[in-house]
């Protein structure tokens, strides 16, 4: 997760000023970050892919919330990349 967050800090989501928080860890920022961009874009940007490795160190360490995150944006990925539905599975009955 060190390695992951810390790419992340050398990015910068505009209109998220809660980015720092999301990186170092703040489930809710994470989260509500994650599913901002989900929703204004879809799987269109790499800022999406950004917020969502974000709420995917949470999930990695534990939080529910984060992994449902983490499933969502997997199955709006399936549509383009029809191997993310073996991954939706694994993330569902991962026990981290």
């Amino acid at each position: 997760m060190k390695a992951i967050r810390a790419a992340l800090l050398g990015i910068r989501i505009p209109g998220e000023s809660d980015w720092l928080p999301a990186v170092t860890g703040d489930q809710a920022m994470a989260i509500g970050i994650a599913v901002r961009q989900l929703q204004a874009y879809g799987m269109t940007s790499p800022l999406v892919d950004a917020a969502v490795s974000a709420a995917f160190c949470i999930a990695i360490e534990g939080d529910p919330a984060a992994r449902t995150v983490v499933v969502s944006a997997l199955r709006r990925r399936r549509k383009i990349d029809p191997l993310c539905a073996e991954l939706i599975m694994s993330w569902r009955v991962a026990r981290f």
